[in-house]
């Protein structure tokens, strides 16, 4: 579910998208509400309606009531014939005791939510953050300490676990030896042997996040396989070499460039021939579930560490490229976090076979389809896209784009400039025609852009070439309202710049309103001056009845 500000539109001339983002909080404190008061807990065993759990705890009758109705409208809880009883998510992951409970790692984000106060201080003065206070008793630290060592933890075993789904078939042969630098309790340790049973571990952390790890893991079988070694990622002091996984998760964007890159190079010195580096971490400039989360996390670094930031995909290549690295193959999880895997050599990225089984993790939270995951290159992409100016980027499957016989209608009853230019109506393709060709390519690269109209359109060609040059030689691009190569078509009727005209979508019969809502784009109408437009434009290719990997070397400049 996407929250208000989430869904709109920002070329609405509505004055409610500013009212829901200064009450977004409400959304949070309300989540941060149940857990404290345990309603999901509650809820466990058996529906309930208010008065039973009034009764229960000795809450206000008529507040926990109206608290329940809230929690029912985000689909937190189910209401039936007054009783409730907790929803899917809430039953997995905010229901205490169960494996995925999140309530410990949800918490904490709420412990953090003051220091967004310093926000304004650290832009106004640069005040920065210290790791720890002077003034702390030890004891206090250790508590802390312990809290966010358990929080991570629980956010660590679904991302491993996420994760380990493409690294299975990613990283050939079986890693037998496995760093995990900075990995808090080891869950992507645990992750990691169960996926190879037989694997080696080696988990490298601070000495008060060791200690705070076994607290949390008393069991010594919780560590069989699993070496704890003492130390600071800043200066490595692990004796050997020979990983074959070297792994660095939500380790980099705690660093300046100049601190990360260091990092990396040294625990790059440590591995064997062929071993691999993985980089897990946010982004600060890609789509993905939430394509402001990134740079909203950036603001988090700003806030709560010393150098920290987090780094565009480009900005990443680069520092990559400057410890050793190259090889690298990149995409997004499902959720809000994407994956490098590096090697040592030369700079080059997304060379090899290999890249297909990694690629092809755009598209609509929630709808993300076994076929769309195996689209090569598609988040090289994207971020080919992006880096071209394209403020929004998403590999979709053609069965989401919408064709109607209305759009053509709107063009011939509504536009001046219908049947003056060769890339409009009535000369551009039908929507009997454009379907029957959008029926034999299997997905689309959707972008969005703004005015002026010839730079959109160069970059649309620009995209398209990389998108041919990536192994797709049937990629065809469609544009966003009239031709802008000339200012008018010539008497003749031949156009004069063929290899730089394309028809728009709307001018072949695409709902480009429809289309983009599937992806995950809000478009409204301008309704106002101040307003300013969309332009949408799209990219086919990947054609049916070819299932070859991509001709030539696939490669896409970083």
């Amino acid at each position: 579910m996407k929250l208000p500000h989430q869904n709109a539109d920002i070329a609405s001339e509505s004055f409610q998208r500013l009212e829901d983002l200064a009450v977004a909080y409400w959304y949070s404190e309300v989540l941060f509400t149940s857990l404290e008061l345990n309603i999901f807990g509650l809820l466990a065993d058996c529906p309930a309606t208010a008065g039973q759990l009034a009764a229960r705890t000795g809450y206000d009758a008529d507040a926990l009531s109206r608290f329940l109705v809230v929690l029912a409208a985000l689909g937190l809880v189910v209401e039936y014939e007054g009783a409730f009883s907790s929803g899917p998510l809430a039953l997995r992951y905010l229901t205490p005791g169960t494996s995925a409970y999140l309530g410990d790692f949800l918490l904490y984000r709420r412990y953090l939510s003051s220091h967004w106060q310093r926000l304004g201080p650290r832009i106004r003065d640069g005040v920065r953050a210290n790791e720890r206070s002077a003034e702390e008793p030890a004891e206090k630290f250790k508590e802390r300490t312990l809290a966010y060592v358990r929080a991570l933890d629980l956010q660590a075993r679904l991302k491993s676990a996420e994760s380990m789904e493409y690294l299975k078939d990613m990283i050939e042969p079986s890693p037998r030896r496995l760093l995990d630098a900075g990995g808090g309790a080891g869950a992507w340790c645990r992750a990691s042997r169960a996926q190879w049973p037989g694997l080696s571990a080696v988990l490298f952390e601070l000495p008060d996040t060791i200690a705070a790890a076994q607290k949390l893991y008393p069991d010594p079988r919780t560590w069989e396989g699993i070496e704890t070694v003492a130390g600071s990622v800043l200066e490595p002091c692990i004796g050997g070499k020979g990983f074959d996984l070297i792994l660095l998760s939500n380790i980099i964007h705690a660093y300046s460039p100049a601190e990360a890159t260091g990092i990396v190079k040294n625990f790059a010195a440590l591995l064997a021939p062929g071993g691999t580096v993985v980089v897990h971490d946010y982004l600060g400039d890609l789509h993905g579930a939430d394509p402001v989360k990134g740079a909203l996390y950036d603001l988090h670094m700003l806030i709560n560490t010393y150098n920290g930031r987090v780094y565009k995909h480009e900005e990443m290549l680069e520092l990559l490229n400057e410890a050793g690295l190259g090889n690298v193959r990149f995409f997004h999880l499902q959720s809000d976090t994407s994956l490098f895997l590096a090697k040592a050599g030369s700079y080059e990225v997304g060379r090899g076979s290999s890249l297909a089984a990694a690629a092809g993790l755009s598209g609509e939270p929630g709808r993300r389809s076994h076929r769309l995951r195996q689209v090569p290159h598609s988040d090289m992409l994207a971020a080919k896209a992006k880096r071209l100016g394209f403020g929004f980027a998403r590999v979709i499957e053609t069965c989401d784009i919408a064709v109607e016989p209305w759009v053509r209608l709107k063009c011939r009853f509504g536009c001046p400039l219908y049947g003056k230019s060769l890339c409009c109506p009535p000369a551009s393709l039908n929507e009997q025609e454009m379907g029957n060709l959008i029926a034999g390519y299997r997905h689309a690269l959707l972008v969005q852009g703004t005015p002026p109209s010839h730079l959109f359109h160069e970059s649309l060609l620009a995209l398209e070439r990389a998108v041919f040059l990536a192994g797709y030689p049937e990629a065809l691009a469609f544009g966003a309202g009239p031709c802008p190569v000339c200012p008018e078509c010539p008497e003749d009727g031949r156009c004069r710049f063929p290899e730089k005209a394309r028809p728009s979508l709307e001018a072949c019969g695409v709902d480009v309103y429809e289309t983009a809502r599937k992806a995950g784009l809000c478009l409204n109408p301008v309704s106002h001056r101040l307003g300013y437009v969309k332009y949408v434009g799209l990219v086919l290719f990947n054609k049916k009845g070819s299932d070859a990997n991509p001709a030539g070397p696939g490669s896409i400049d970083a």
